[in-house]
């Protein structure tokens, strides 16, 4: 996504200076994820670099954009997102360094996001897209920039695009993810909204909502990953065949097995089909005075540490990289290549392979002298 460069108002200039610093959710998120990593970018200066998540979320982000701002048709959106994902696809990025999971991941994502192309439910009022906003923090100056922004009614309702693993905003780990949002929400709100006409929500790109009716006349909902999704209601899918059709079980058993491998309900009766509504997967946020109060709190508390650490950078150290940290630092990490402690991970990974190449080349020795 390709964003253009801040220019500051005289409102903004009189108020924080002619170079005040600027901050962001990102720029925190970064404190948190690695304080060297966060040194090496925000400090040093080096550039941070793509990965294979932010790549491919920057595809879907920029063909809902351009489809909101009537740059394409609706009707075109897949092909266009397939035509942009080759690029990474034959590029060096890559979801896993096993080449079978990867390959596996990749075409899992693709499969879900075209299915979302394809399905995707319009926004049918009018959609601000990366919507640039100021926050102010404590007198302090954040900036950032909303996926998209409508209203419905009264509310203004602030969405931002996701095709991350939606279990990780179920329960306690909403509420520490949706600081992004909450960020945005105050923004809007200092502009003249009141807090209780704002509502904030993630679009789940990669998964789906199946309505159906119940039999006590309720309305079952049921959440699945759209490259599989037929898969998910098999069971109450199963019934209502055996109950159109006048065929055995087994017949039934083998329709089930078609539908799933396609993916689809074309092909079955009608009335089957009217009965199953699939919509777009939203998670709403928890936005109120509390979560607000708490946000500027921990935002604040963030910055005094990072100000407090100053440019040394014997402020900045980390411990070794650990199990749990290969993921971060193997695949979401922008500036590894300048990181110290990438480098000795790495090289205590080759030590370790070359130790287990000896040990190999020495039981081969055994074997040949038997």
């Amino acid at each position: 996504m390709g964003r253009k460069k801040l220019i500051l108002s005289k409102n903004i200039i009189d108020k924080y200076g002619e170079e005040p610093m600027i901050w962001s959710y990102s720029r925190l998120g970064t404190f948190h994820n690695c304080v060297h990593e966060y040194y090496l970018n925000k400090i040093k200066g080096y550039e941070s670099c793509n990965n294979i998540y932010t790549l491919c979320g920057s595809v879907a982000h920029d063909l809902l954009e351009d489809f909101y701002n009537g740059k394409i048709k609706y009707e075109s959106l897949s092909d266009k997102f397939e035509q942009n994902f080759l690029a990474i696809e034959v590029s060096d990025y890559r979801f896993s360094a096993d080449q079978e999971r990867n390959l596996s991941m990749r075409n899992k994502y693709k499969d879900c996001v075209m299915h979302f192309f394809k399905n995707h439910q319009i926004v049918k009022s009018k959609v601000l897209t990366e919507k640039h906003i100021w926050i102010d923090i404590k007198g302090r100056l954040f900036t950032g920039y909303i996926d998209a922004i409508h209203k419905e009614g009264d509310y203004y309702i602030i969405t931002d695009y996701k095709t991350s693993n939606i279990n990780e905003y179920k329960g306690k780990k909403l509420k520490q993810n949706q600081k992004q949002l909450l960020l945005y929400a105050l923004g809007i709100h200092q502009l003249g909204i009141p807090l209780d006409k704002i509502k904030i929500r993630w679009n789940f790109l990669k998964y789906l909502n199946i309505k159906y009716p119940l039999k006590n006349g309720k309305t079952k909902i049921t959440q699945a990953e759209r490259h599989k999704w037929v898969d998910k209601i098999k069971n109450p899918l199963k019934k209502d065949i055996l109950k159109k059709y006048d065929i055995e079980e087994y017949e039934a058993d083998i329709k089930i097995i078609d539908l799933i491998k396609q993916n689809s309900l074309d092909g079955i009766h009608k009335d089957i089909i009217d009965k199953y509504k699939i919509e777009d997967c939203y998670v709403y946020g928890d936005i109120s005075e509390e979560t607000i109060k708490e946000l500027q709190d921990e935002m604040e508390e963030d910055i005094i540490k990072i100000l407090e650490r100053g440019e040394n950078k014997e402020k900045w150290t980390r411990k070794d990289i650990e199990k749990n940290d290969k993921f971060y630092c193997n695949v979401l990490c922008g500036v590894k290549k300048h990181c110290y402690y990438y480098s000795r991970y790495l090289d205590k990974l080759k030590r370790a392979n070359d130790i287990d190449n000896e040990k190999e080349v020495d039981i081969m020795t055994q074997l040949e002298n038997l």
